[in-house]
């Protein structure tokens, strides 16, 4: 039908054209940083991230210029990153973390959870009252 049709050239535009195929090992994703092979892109959350790795490492955080192993969370723990949206609204009191996910050679397991606002949530207006990046082109999420 033509939402399957659409679905499918959205991903095409959207998807494919910015994430190379993966397979169960990639051998064509490095990272822009260290040249690190990677399983996920480096990147900055938008909103919230709840996630377990597990004891699954591949996890890593930018700190300090130089990419670090996140600690594994084990069976009952869980890391919680802010993202960029975030951290506007609440005027960076708590910074938004670059992440990535180095290639492992063992299959890798973890749950996320995104939180983010009501897609009619104000945007524009920092906690303080301040413009964050978000504000300058959208007024809601």
């Amino acid at each position: 039908g033509i939402n399957a049709e659409y679905g499918k050239q959205w991903y095409q535009r959207r998807v494919r054209g910015k994430y190379p195929i993966r397979r169960k090992i990639n051998s064509n994703m490095y990272s822009d940083f260290d040249g690190t092979l990677l399983r996920e892109h480096e990147h900055i959350d938008s909103t919230v991230t709840v996630l377990s790795t597990f004891n699954n490492g591949g996890l890593e955080m930018l700190y300090k210029n130089q990419y670090r192993a996140a600690t594994a969370t084990g069976e009952n723990g869980f890391i919680v990153n802010i993202g960029k949206l975030g951290d506007d609204l609440i005027d960076n009191k708590v910074p938004s973390v670059r992440h990535r996910v180095a290639e492992v050679d063992f299959d890798r397991y973890s749950i996320t959870y995104f939180l983010g606002p009501q897609f009619a949530a104000a945007i524009s207006k920092s906690m303080t009252g301040k413009l964050p990046d978000a504000g300058q082109k959208y007024t809601i999420f």
